[in-house]
């Protein structure tokens, strides 16, 4: 079975053994199908039998297609199915509707990937099957007879077979031909006229398609897969696979390591040969497309009834956890509690921001906090005199750094972006216009920074500012968006950035280059910034980069035209990274995360749900010891970028909405604030600690990632208040906590925090979703956020204690010896 999404140009006359149900989410296509021309619009569906020969072509509409592919011996191997809602749109209605909800149950199976998906999803196939056979056989198929002109066929299936079972053989036209008793002439026009593409062409794509498989699936060296696949040699193996899938074999193997995050689509529909010839497949971002299909999820029928719908109730993963009193433990570094960020500079001079800041400090004492935009014009560092002599003015910087070092938060200090008086263009980003611009005259933007250093030391003083770090621009790699130059006009407007830095104190911590999402993994700009460093001696005190689970597939953010990367992109990505900075001989150079979130789009409904508290612990525990630090972005929904909308929960950055309300991913740093400083133990969806007077605490969450359907850039089954359809179906996780020595007395607190236990969201929904919030309704929500917490006392020695996280779910159990 095959089901995909895709989008058709054309395809010319094909056929294929495998039965074929095309269902229209979007626009329209003309299909050519025994010999009769058809128009499919949105929400029809038609099936193309085994052996029919057929030809799809686009319309003027655009067109987005769901495609079934499955063996005939499901439908007995010879029935004729005449099912086809454009020539039946008044008859038979209730049938289609079946149809339709089975197939939606499949793709819902598909996408939620609940524990024995598969086999629901092969009992809907057999249910769909069941329905086509009872409503809409039409006697045999003829394509698929032995007898008359039909024998053609037959014949067909006999040389696929065989090149199917013989590929990595020598095989030629000349073999087939005698084995068929046919003339080498004759067989050669007999099957182009069939497939479509010469029989030579047929056999490399088949090796390739082979070739494919083995270089996922198996660690035979690519010499090795060229012979097993029946190529002459590795040059013309190579020349072939690069035709076919745009790259060398190697590449290939590489980026089927980490599949999505690569520039090749590995997961796209598997090429055949109707594909290689004149029709094109090609797929397609889904984009609230499946949303057409869903809508038939509870249509009723009787072969609708034939399988349950999808349920939450699913069983509990089960875990151990086994802690003896004289069970090892480490130190560690908390570093997600060293950076945080915000917005932008000008944002920390309202009083609001202020006093959210505040708050946070008081509760998560983290050291310093990094924002864009200290020379922004807004900050009005920058003018010029008639004479055009340079103008610098601290005040607003000062009422900024002033107040940030009274919260005991130090500056990790983000030059950028450029003052307008001194760019060399006019483009900007974000709604406050951000010159993204390099300077004209490279002199007058180090004797900014020159001044800039001056200043702070004389304010603050040298052994202060020697804490901070100086970090130069941010995402230049992102060009166009964030840097309007080009890559060699940076790394040189690092250097004199730094070298500026460096002129005043040599020993001010510098580095960079905060480099966005997308460049680690598509090419080499990392390797070659490192290069240019190391054959320049330029200093490089730390490195940043920064981190999303969401992947721009262009970048277009209106189109969301994005991908949710798996869990296991963080750490990876962190990896990667380290591997680059050992071959370039800066393995014990700092690394600083200085941005990292679930998506990069701040309006991402998610980042206010419950799903962001698990979200958050699950990739700081995975990253313990990769970074020096990692910063959040950001601390708070005072933050501007585009228009705010009225919503007070619109899927903003912050762990605080902007009315001050906390949101669960807030709670997921209070909660490991708790954590105590020596590692005890950790694993799939929990942490130990231990602090030194024989504490313990323990960590448990249960994350859940999003479903394919989402991932892939469908937001369909989103809402303002409906957040949670978008993620896979799981079931309950449930610990047992066993410790064996526990002397004494023990005071045992839990926090627990879930969709019914203290998410603000959640309670928001509850409460009507109101867009406008009373002091009243603020006061309320603010008193319903936050964890549940129960206290026991504890005075055995052995302890047991079980543990069930729903979905989403977080809870944190501590225990204090008493005295």
């Amino acid at each position: 079975m095959k089901l995909f999404v895709n989008s058709v140009q054309h395809v010319d006359f094909h056929w294929h053994k495998e039965v074929e149900l095309v269902y229209v989410l979007h626009g329209s296509v003309t299909i050519y199908l025994n010999q009769q021309q058809y128009t499919l619009h949105e929400d029809d569906v038609i099936v193309i039998n085994s052996m029919s020969v057929h030809k799809i072509e686009r319309t003027q509409q655009d067109n987005v297609l769901l495609t079934l592919q499955f063996g005939p011996e499901l439908l007995n191997n010879n029935t004729f199915i005449s099912c086809n809602s454009a020539m039946n749109r008044n008859g038979a209605d209730d049938h289609i509707t079946s149809i339709k909800h089975n197939l939606a149950q499949m793709v819902w199976e598909l996408n939620k990937k609940s524990p024995g998906y598969r086999n629901y999803t092969q009992g809907r196939l057999q249910a769909l099957c069941g329905c086509l056979l009872r409503y809409f056989a039409a006697g045999t198929n003829p394509d698929t007879e032995e007898s008359g002109k039909e024998y053609d066929y037959k014949r067909l299936n006999r040389v696929l077979a065989y090149i199917d079972s013989h590929y990595n053989e020598k095989i030629t036209l000349q073999d087939i031909a005698d084995s068929e008793h046919l003339s080498m002439h004759y067989f050669s026009h007999f099957f182009t006229g069939k497939i479509g593409i010469p029989f030579q062409k047929y056999l490399t794509l088949i090796r390739l398609e082979k070739a494919q498989g083995q270089l996922t699936a198996s660690e035979k060296t690519i010499s090795e897969i060229a012979l097993d696949c029946g190529f002459a040699n590795i040059k013309l193996f190579n020349k072939y696979f690069k035709e076919k899938y745009g790259c060398t074999p190697g590449a290939y193997r590489e980026a089927a390591l980490a599949p999505e995050l690569s520039k090749l689509n590995l997961n796209r529909k598997p090429q055949t040969y109707e594909e290689s010839s004149s029709g094109v497949y090609y797929e397609v971002d889904t984009l609230n497309a499946i949303g057409a299909l869903y809508r038939y999820l509870d249509a009723g029928s009787d072969a609708a009834q034939a399988l349950p719908a999808p349920s939450a109730s699913l069983a509990a993963e089960q875990h151990s956890i086994e802690i003896s009193g004289e069970h090892p433990s480490v130190a560690y570094e908390k570093h997600w509690n060293i950076t945080m960020t915000a917005g932008r500079a000008a944002e920390g001079l309202r009083e609001d921001w202020r006093r959210q800041l505040s708050g946070i400090r008081s509760r998560i004492p983290f050291r310093y906090i990094r924002f864009h935009g200290i020379f922004n014009d807004e900050m009005m560092v920058y003018s010029e005199n008639a004479d055009g002599s340079p103008s610098y003015n601290w005040s607003y910087v000062d009422k900024l750094y002033d107040f940030l070092l009274e919260q005991g938060v130090r500056p990790f200090v983000e030059l950028s972006y450029m003052p307008s008086q001194l760019a060399r263009s006019r483009e900007t980003l974000f709604w406050w216009k951000g010159n993204i611009s390099p300077p004209a005259n490279p002199a007058q933007w180090e004797a900014l920074i020159r001044e800039f250093i001056r200043h702070c030391l004389n304010r603050y003083g040298a052994e202060e500012v020697k804490q901070w770090y100086f970090e130069v621009w941010n995402e230049p790699d992102l060009a166009g968006v964030c840097w309007a130059g080009s890559k060699e006009e940076y790394f040189a407007f690092y250097e004199s950035t730094v070298h500026a830095i460096k002129s005043v104190m040599p020993g001010l911590r510098t580095g960079g280059p905060a480099m966005g999402y997308g460049s680690l993994w598509n090419d080499t700009w990392a390797e070659d910034f490192l290069e240019y460093c190391r054959e320049r001696e330029v200093p490089l005190d730390f490195f940043s980069f920064h981190i999303y689970s969401e992947y721009p597939k262009l970048k277009s953010e209106e189109d969301r035209l994005t991908r949710i990367m798996a869990p296991s992109f963080y750490k990876e990505s962190i990896d990667r990274l380290r591997r680059k900075m050992k071959a370039s001989l800066y393995e014990e150079v700092e690394l600083h995360i200085t941005e990292w979130n679930f998506s990069l789009y701040d309006r991402n409904l998610l980042h206010d749900t419950m799903f962001m508290a698990p979200f958050v612990i699950y990739h700081t525990m995975n990253t313990l010891g990769d970074a020096k630090a990692m910063g959040f972005w950001s601390f708070t929904d005072i933050f501007e970028e585009s228009i705010v909308p009225a919503s007070p929960f619109y899927g903003g950055f912050g762990l605080i909405n902007r009315d001050g309300l906390k949101k669960p991913a807030y709670y997921a740093f209070e909660l490991m604030q708790k954590l105590g400083d020596e590692l005890l133990i950790r694993g799939d969806g929990y942490v130990g600690t231990r602090t030194h007077d024989g504490s313990m605490q323990f960590l448990f969450y249960h994350y859940v990632h999003v479903d394919q359907l989402f991932a892939s850039g469908d937001w369909s089954e989103l809402s303002d208040s409906a957040r949670y359809e978008v993620f896979e179906e799981k079931g309950s996780k449930a610990f047992e906590l066993a410790l064996g020595s526990l002397p004494g007395t023990y005071k045992c607190v839990t926090y627990r925090l879930d969709r019914e236990h203290g998410s603000v969201f959640d309670e928001w929904v509850r409460m009507g979703a109101p867009h406008a919030l009373t002091e009243e309704e603020i006061a309320y929500l603010n008193g319903r956020s936050g964890p549940v917490i129960r206290t026991e006392l504890v005075q055995e020695e052995r302890w047991r204690k079980e543990i069930v996280l729903p979905p989403h779910g977080v809870l944190l159990l501590t225990l204090d010896r008493q005295y």
